[in-house]
């Protein structure tokens, strides 16, 4: 390798081991402020309910109430029935089921064990 094209090479590599340097200091500092594990503060745990609580929802609805203009209101109570009768059929449709006879016996193989 020529003179020239040795000092440019050696100078690219002064340069990437920089680089590197700067980079592992930077994950070094930000890993310290870091909280140990258990003390973070992620997202929520996902509901483990099928329905989420509606008591924030209808709170909300009743502070309200008194002041939102007529038409807003009358939208927002159409709303609510809706949601309540979607609610009426997924409740009615679970208790059809469960009240529902089973349709005979089942089909059951045995599996030999050894």
């Amino acid at each position: 390798m020529s003179e020239p094209d040795r000092e440019t090479y050696e100078a690219a590599e002064k340069l990437v081991r920089e680089a590197q340097a700067r980079a592992e200091e930077a994950v070094r500092e930000a890993t310290s402020e870091l909280p140990p594990n258990g003390w973070g503060n992620g997202p929520p745990p996902p509901s483990s309910h099928a329905f989420p609580d509606l008591s924030a929802l209808i709170a909300m609805v009743d502070g309200l109430r008194g002041h939102l203009p007529p038409e807003l209101a009358r939208q927002l109570s159409d709303a609510l029935r809706e949601l309540l009768v979607a609610l009426r059929a997924v409740l009615d449709y679970t208790i059809e089921r469960l009240d529902r006879p089973s349709s005979g016996e089942r089909e059951v193989e045995d599996i030999p064990i050894r």
